[in-house]
């Protein structure tokens, strides 16, 4: 069996956060490999201003070398945790600096903001990383979580987004002591247009030896606040659910299940576009 690795921001090297304490923690519980990623930032914006040029080169100079020095911090808190893994210092836009990172690793974790920077919702960092990386996300609230994975509820409604943060979360869901999936699936989408061949979810879990309890979902008002009700009711420590079904400019326009939970759920997420 293939090692799993995972790929932790870390904004402020040399500092402990939410999202890294989780993953440590994670990465301890499932025998993972797991590096931290910092991204200097030059935001492609700097250009735009020839007199500003200069200064952000420099800025992001001296927190890239500040960075790697760090390698010595990060490798004593993975002996802590007998854990293996790497310190990455990259340079210019966070998302794509994630993206690459996360592209041959098997889930990137990031802590939400707690500004107010990933709004509009779909185009701050957080988000753009979500809808770019070819891998899931755990994003972590900034007040943490006492675990995650031990109980898990997945929002399903039958979407590629869903398979992908389905697929994404096998690992935890194989670890996990209860499965819950609140199945949102419709025979026919809008207008009566067949959806894509659904996946037979029991026959999916069983190939995988997961136990899962799965239960018809189709709340009478908006399904964030319900998917939110449930995990509560279920004492979930995990939502695993797709991101953007619709567009992201459609969800900033008229609101959607994953504006909404992006914004208020205190529930560690795993998503995946």
């Amino acid at each position: 069996m293939s090692t799993l690795e995972f790929i932790v921001h870390v904004p402020h090297p040399g500092t402990r956060h939410a999202a890294l304490d989780l993953a440590l923690d994670l990465a301890a519980r499932l025998q993972a490999r797991l590096s931290g990623v910092f991204a200097a930032a030059l935001p492609s914006a700097a250009f735009a201003v020839p007199e500003a040029i200069t200064l952000q080169v420099q800025e992001a100079e001296q927190a890239r070398k500040h960075a790697a020095a760090k390698t010595a911090w990060w490798q004593e808190l993975l002996r802590q945790r007998d854990l293996h893994g790497d310190w990455r210092v990259g340079e210019g836009d966070l998302a794509q600096v994630l993206c690459l990172a996360v592209a041959s690793a098997d889930l990137l974790i990031v802590q939400r903001p707690q500004t107010r920077e990933d709004a509009p919702i779909g185009f701050g960092s957080t988000s753009r990383a979500v809808f770019a990386a070819a891998k899931p996300v755990l994003i972590v609230p900034a007040a943490g979580a006492a675990s995650v994975g031990k109980r898990v509820l997945i929002a399903w409604n039958g979407s590629l987004e869903s398979a992908r943060a389905l697929h994404g979360a096998a690992s935890l869901l194989a670890h996990a002591d209860a499965v819950h999936v609140l199945d949102g699936s419709r025979e026919q989408g809008p207008e009566g247009l067949a959806w894509l061949p659904p996946l037979d979810l029991p026959a999916w879990f069983a190939q995988r030896g997961i136990g899962a309890e799965i239960e018809r979902f189709a709340p009478n008002g908006a399904p964030a606040p319900a998917i939110l009700a449930r995990a509560q009711a279920l004492q979930c420590d995990l939502i695993v659910l797709g991101a953007w079904g619709t567009s992201r400019l459609t969800e900033m326009v008229l609101g959607g299940v994953t504006r909404a939970l992006f914004r208020e759920c205190p529930l560690p997420l795993l998503v995946a576009h």
